[in-house]
């Protein structure tokens, strides 16, 4: 499991109740966790609004996942 995909589960539940939180398709977040997250801080704003988290929090899970792609 990815660090993107566990955070969106720590924080949403599930991917769907994340793509249903930030007005996205699941196969957003889906490729989010699989190919590219850094599209995500796009929802920052509504992330921290919709989530248990912060700004920072999340740009170190999308920095984290970017080395684990790389």
């Amino acid at each position: 499991m990815s660090s993107i995909q566990e955070y969106i589960r720590r924080v949403y539940g599930t991917q769907q109740k994340c793509a249903d939180a930030l007005g996205v398709d699941r196969k957003t977040v889906y490729r989010w966790i699989n190919d590219n997250p850094t599209p995500m801080l796009k929802y920052a704003d509504k992330i921290v609004d919709t989530a248990d988290t912060t700004k920072l929090e999340l740009i170190g899970e999308v920095l984290y996942r970017d080395e684990e792609l790389a």
